[in-house]
């Protein structure tokens, strides 16, 4: 059973700096999309982010090896803004009160059929109406749990 998650920003950054609280558990999220497991939903709001970070300090092969395993990488799915998206957005960011790169993140996932918001940012709760909020923890945890049935 595949699991389709979409995942906010930060796992991906919590798996670049190691040294982070969830790198372990965001690293093997990871490890999970690269073997099939989780098909993993990338919004480009998490690209631009995450380049964001890399151009702060200078890393410029460090971003284009990212972007290209991303890309190449089957179990990654990055999906775009289009109209139908920014008005769920929208309406997501006004219900909940999120800042509206988080309501796009969320609105993505929607779109592209993900059951899960996978999070280690508490504020994300706020969206648990919409997708099932978890954490990079709880998201293996329920998988093993599956994977056993």
């Amino acid at each position: 059973m595949v699991i389709t998650a979409i995942l906010d920003t930060n796992i991906l950054l919590n798996a670049k700096n190691t040294g982070e609280q969830h790198s372990i558990h965001s690293l093997q999220v990871l490890d999970a999309v690269e073997d099939g497991s989780i098909q993993a939903i990338i919004s480009v709001i998490s690209i631009a982010e995450l380049c964001t970070e890399y151009y702060s300090h200078g890393d410029k092969r460090g971003k284009e090896e990212l972007l290209s395993h991303l890309i190449s990488t089957k179990g990654f799915v990055i999906a775009g803004l289009d109209v139908p998206i920014s008005d769920a957005a929208a309406r997501i960011s006004a219900d909940t009160g999120l800042r509206l790169p988080d309501a796009i993140i969320i609105a993505t996932g929607l779109a592209k059929g993900a059951r899960y918001l996978v999070t280690h940012d508490k504020e994300l709760k706020k969206a648990s109406r919409y997708l099932e909020t978890i954490s990079s923890k709880d998201l293996l945890n329920r998988f093993r749990r599956a994977k056993k049935k």
